[in-house]
């Protein structure tokens, strides 16, 4: 089997399927634990390809947590390197990161250099020191440091003061035709598999990695899509790439060959750094690319035919505070809860924004639109009783979390309180099932979560194949093969350019793209906002 590239056999998927039919969860956690600064934690030492993501799910632990302990992971990790990992509950005090995540759809960002100061870096772009420390809140109570990221304008107002932008000429694509050739840039990791013994993973009760179970579940359900839209004048060959985003010399080499350059589309690689550089090639060739699995937005910069499926944390923020508006804002009173971590005041400002911004578009009252309490004191005090309370809450402080959501549940007695915030909360083992539906918990989240009627043929044949249940990136696989496949055989490749005018309602996936300007790459805004009640997850009305 060549190393570079994988032409889809049944022979191929066969050798992954009976690996990853056994076992399909997580990797262990580290057996080394240390105790550092008072705090308890897993000391993980990161394998040659491994990714943030992939130690994210071992240890079921956000990945903002890990880079709030490790500052150097914030510029990729290394193999060998040893990564500080709270145990549960330990993590009390996280230190800042060096800015805040990087948002270069919304945002112009600085990069600290030696002996720069907030006034230097203010009085190069023109800009005031309140601005600035506006913009970064870190800024004020921890300084600046070198290396970090700034931001020093927003894109849009530097839109319309800037007469004449630059924008890639828009070249036409492959012409529509019956047959094309599709690139899955995926990690299957078959040199790792191979040596993996399916019969010593059952007696040790071991788990099959994940990477590898990500990559296969995406694949099954994106050749179910393939096989349902498949015609006499639709058909597609299926090139499969086993690649990791850490071997560049490997990426290179696919980006290079004969039959890449020939692909009408592209699909992957699974994260950050590896989309980016398969992204160059893919612009250079002109051909689509599709990031199915990566949050952040910009990756999608200076490529007008990129896309990415995953909405970002800041399009989640968004999407709850238009929900709050369209939904909540004429029988409740809205609170912003501030958590008193610094990394934490982005959330909060980029909520409070977007929530106005949303009161602007209905021509509504802007001023007092939402009131920012500080942690369960301000909470509690801030209650008023006989209305709906509605309490926004974005942090990844576990400790602080559980603590808030146990006190805030026991206040909530015979109370009218609702309480928001990230989805993972409710996969937490420490929080009690029985406080979110009493809060009535609301969060967004990119997957129609409880629409499994819908998928009822489709779970049985993935049961029947792989003698187990699905995971998510089996239905994401073929709502993301659905939409792209279908609309590929209806319109041809030319379709990429208008994906903000193509909204879809996949059983599984909503897709609703956009992008800022014509010379960056489409964000899907497809969210759903879900809530506890009665004991049961319901979908909202919100669209």
């Amino acid at each position: 089997m060549a190393d570079v590239k994988i032409k889809y056999s049944k022979l191929f998927l066969t050798c992954i399927f009976c690996f990853a039919s056994l076992f399909f969860l997580a990797q262990e956690k580290s057996k080394e634990i240390k105790t550092i600064g008072g705090k308890k934690y897993y000391i993980h030492k990161v394998e040659k390809g491994q990714s943030l993501y992939a130690i994210s799910k071992i240890y079921n632990i956000d990945i903002n947590v890990i880079l709030g302990e490790n500052d150097e992971a914030i510029d990729g990790l290394k193999n060998g390197q040893e990564l500080k990992i709270p145990v549960s509950g330990a993590a009390a005090t996280i230190q800042p990161i060096l800015g805040s995540p990087i948002d270069t759809i919304r945002y112009a960002y600085h990069k600290v250099a030696k002996k720069e100061t907030v006034f230097s870096i203010a009085k190069q772009y023109s800009i005031t020191e309140t601005q600035l420390n506006q913009w970064n809140p870190s800024v004020t109570t921890a300084g600046i440091k070198q290396g970090q990221m700034l931001i020093v304008a927003e894109k849009k107002k530097i839109l319309t003061s800037t007469p004449v932008t630059i924008v890639d000429s828009v070249k036409p694509l492959k012409p529509k035709k019956t047959k094309y050739n599709i690139g899955l840039l995926l990690p299957f990791k078959l040199g790792e598999s191979e040596f993996i013994d399916p019969n010593n993973l059952a007696q040790s009760k071991s788990n099959f990695p994940s990477v590898q179970s990500l990559a296969v579940d995406f694949l099954m359900g994106f050749n179910k899509a393939a096989d349902s839209l498949k015609s006499a004048d639709f058909s597609i060959q299926t090139f499969l790439y086993d690649v990791d985003d850490k071997d560049s010399s490997k990426l290179d080499a696919v980006c290079n060959s004969g039959d890449f350059k020939a692909l009408d589309l592209i699909i992957g690689p699974a994260y950050p750094s590896g989309f980016k550089d398969v992204s160059a090639y893919a612009k250079k060739y002109n051909i689509p690319v599709v990031s199915p699995f990566t949050q952040q937005s910009k990756i999608l910069f200076k490529n007008n035919i990129a896309s990415k499926v995953n909405p970002s944390q800041f399009t989640m923020i968004e999407s709850l505070a238009h929900y709050c508006v369209d939904s909540l804002k004429s029988i409740a009173s809205i609170y912003m809860v501030n958590s008193g971590m610094v990394k934490d005041l982005q959330y909060v400002k980029a909520f409070k924004l977007s929530y106005n911004d949303r009161l602007r578009e209905l021509n509504l009252p802007v001023k007092d639109s939402v009131i920012e309490v500080r942690g369960l004191a301000g909470a509690k005090a801030a209650y008023v009783a006989g209305k709906k309370n509605v309490y926004v809450i974005f942090t990844n402080n576990q400790v602080f979390l559980t603590d808030f959501i146990t006190q805030l549940a026991v206040f909530a007695d015979k109370k009218d309180i609702t309480l928001a915030g990230w989805q993972n909360v409710t996969a937490q083992e420490v929080i009690d099932q029985d406080y979110l539906n009493r809060l009535s918990y609301t969060f967004p989240s990119q997957n129609n979560l409880n629409n499994v009627k819908a998928y009822s043929n489709l779970i049985r044949y993935y049961q029947t194949e792989m003698s187990s249940d699905p995971s998510d990136y089996f239905f994401q696989g073929f709502d993301l093969g659905q939409y792209y496949l279908n609309n590929l055989k209806t319109s041809g490749p030319e379709f990429v350019k208008q994906l903000d005018k193509i909204q879809s309602e996949g059983n599984y996936l909503r897709f609703k793209f956009y992008r800022p300007d014509e010379s960056t790459g489409f964000e899907n805004k497809g969210v759903y906002i879900f809530k506890y009640s009665n004991y049961q997850l319901y979908r909202t009305a919100w669209k």
